[in-house]
């Protein structure tokens, strides 16, 4: 018996033709399994002399515990099924961690019963093979000198192999429907995550509208405030030379009414001018080498940047 394969079982089994005797060893059986094995037996009747009977009943037992498996998972899905119906999903709420585990157990479990379903196959064709060795695969010589009786002997035989393969049948087709219910709740798991991607994706999408026209909002006064600001510096630009001007007349550097024997322009004008070209060449280089530093950290910031991206890669 398996950790991972609760109550499995398995069967060494031997048929003795000429003694019409099988003998079989099951492992992994605990004490309700032994049970129903024995019970089975002996309500087999005339059938227990057949090679594939115990085999059979071992398949039955192993159709009653998976099927228990699925009909619990199944139950445990549609209990559980409420956390598909929430508004939000939380990945870490423990309710979703079990939901999903139980989904991912059902594709165990279906994999478990396709397992199944192929032994169940090889077990019907070889209960035909003795059908046709029973019946048919002799010649006609040594047929006949057979007794007639022998059709009557292997008769029990050829019902409890007919029985055998009706209920192999009737199993697998079970084994189907659960393999669908299986898929069922995978299906609907997918469907469900899709549908919350899907919103998702929708309020991203909605969020991205928004950002997109608050960004409208912001480029639209960002053009109101360049508008504005061309025409102050339009106004400057044509009042700026005017006020300079009239405050360099308003000094006393120029006389406009000079008596006999006084300068129109005064002998100090050499100052304004030197202070003029010495204030405009420091306020120059300020703004340059204010410039150029700005410039410089933002050229470290970028090459720090691409060092680090070389590092990651």
């Amino acid at each position: 018996m398996s950790a991972a394969l609760p109550d499995d079982l398995a069967l060494s089994t031997t048929y003795i033709p000429h003694m019409r005797k099988v003998y079989c060893v099951i492992f992994g059986c605990n004490s309700a399994q032994m049970q129903a094995v024995e019970k089975r037996i002996r309500a087999a009747g005339d059938g227990t002399d057949h090679p594939l009977l115990v085999t059979g009943i071992l398949a039955e037992i192993e159709r009653e515990r998976l099927i228990n498996m699925a009909e619990d998972l199944v139950d445990q899905f549609t209990l559980g099924s409420d956390v598909l119906e929430t508004k939000s999903w939380d990945p870490n709420s423990p309710k979703l961690q079990h939901y999903l585990a139980i989904c991912f157990q059902s594709g165990g479990l279906a994999d478990q019963i396709r397992a199944v379903k192929r032994q169940i196959v090889k077990l019907i064709a070889e209960v035909e093979t003795l059908e046709r060795e029973w019946t048919g695969n002799h010649d006609s010589t040594n047929y006949c000198q057979r007794s007639g009786n022998f059709i009557l002997e292997q008769q029990p035989l050829l019902d409890t192999g007919q029985r055998i393969k009706q209920r192999l049948q009737d199993i697998m087709n079970e084994y189907d429907d659960k393999i669908d219910e299986c898929k069922m709740m995978a299906h609907n798991l997918s469907l469900a995550m899709q549908s919350a991607s899907n919103k998702n994706a929708r309020q991203d999408s909605v969020t991205n509208i928004r950002i997109a026209k608050a960004n409208t909002i912001i480029a639209l006064e960002t053009k109101r405030e360049s508008a504005q600001m061309r025409s102050i510096a339009l106004l400057t630009m044509i009042y700026l030379p005017m006020s300079c001007v009239a405050s360099i007349f308003s000094t006393s550097l120029f006389n406009w009414r000079p008596d006999e024997g006084e300068a129109v322009v005064s002998h100090y004008i050499w100052v304004l001018l030197v202070l003029s070209v010495g204030l405009t060449v420091i306020t120059v280089l300020a703004w340059h080498f204010t410039t150029n530093r700005e410039k410089k950290r933002e050229n470290k910031r970028s090459q720090s940047f691409d060092i680090n991206l070389e590092d990651m890669v």
